[in-house]
């Protein structure tokens, strides 16, 4: 190769390095499906998240992915700790186990305080309205015809642990199901689903369900103080026989509230 042969070779060899320092992809991060942000191990910092966001913006190195979806599990988007449920099997997917009642379970309704554990009100009771549970749309829900005393419709049966000084949200959906045909217009219900909340055998509130065959989310609050277990109680707090008839499902105690939006 002669002189002028090596220093074009040169040239090009200094402007091609020049361009991959300056305008060359980028180490720091790649770019996901839909715009998604993923980070790469950087050994330089230790591997620490990177800062990229979505669409076009990089990551300065680490392992973050950034999706505008919330996840599965873990913290919210916003820093919020996921809803973790204390109580078990508070969506009834076990079926009739790991709680107590003050009323009878039944198969077929043929009296006031009898409930059962099912997929389908109307199976239950003729006259009740056919929805879905609330977890899911097809599986179990307790299903409840409630009488005219103020008995615990559901209960713990064991205490559960919780943390002192700590405000916990103690929950539950609610439907009316009183009635689809043979009282009532089929449209409004004729009583409303009443419950009372208890923590340890305090009050801490009676809440509502007055739209039929509507789900609806009833929350209340509480302060563990220096108590470090809690028995949680749900009693019907509807005294009138007639339309005294409800589901209820996903009950919950956390400290995060699954029926107020968060903030």
């Amino acid at each position: 190769m002669n002189a002028y042969a090596r220093a074009a070779s040169a040239s090009l060899l200094v402007s091609v390095l020049w361009w991959q320092a300056s305008c060359g992809p980028s180490d720091d991060a790649t770019a996901g499906p839909g715009g998604n942000v993923v980070g790469k191990q950087d050994a330089s910092t230790g591997g620490q998240p990177g800062s990229g966001g979505s669409g076009s913006g990089a990551g300065t190195g680490g392992s973050l992915l950034v999706d505008s979806g919330p996840p599965s599990d873990g913290p919210a988007p916003d820093g919020k700790p996921a809803a973790v449920n204390l109580i078990p099997n508070g969506d009834f997917t076990q079926g009739n186990t790991l709680f107590g009642s003050d009323y009878a379970f039944a198969t077929k309704n043929t009296a006031e305080g009898q409930y059962t554990v099912g997929t389908n009100a109307q199976a239950f009771n003729g006259l009740l309205v056919t929805a879905g549970d609330h977890t899911a749309g097809n599986g179990l829900m307790f299903i409840g015809n409630g009488k005219a005393t103020p008995d615990r419709v559901w209960h713990t049966t064991a205490s559960i642990a919780v943390q002192p000084n700590t405000n916990y949200y103690f929950e539950a959906f609610v439907m009316n199901l009183c009635c689809a045909s043979g009282l009532g217009n089929g449209v409004d219900p004729v009583g409303p689903s009443e419950l009372s909340f208890y923590a340890n055998k305090q009050l801490l509130g009676t809440r509502t369900s007055s739209k039929l065959g509507v789900w609806e989310g009833l929350t209340t609050s509480w302060n563990s103080g220096s108590a470090t277990s809690v028995s949680l109680e749900l009693v019907n707090a509807n005294t009138v026989a007639a339309g005294n008839d409800f589901a209820v499902d996903d009950i919950y105690l956390g400290i995060v509230s699954t029926v107020q939006p968060p903030k």
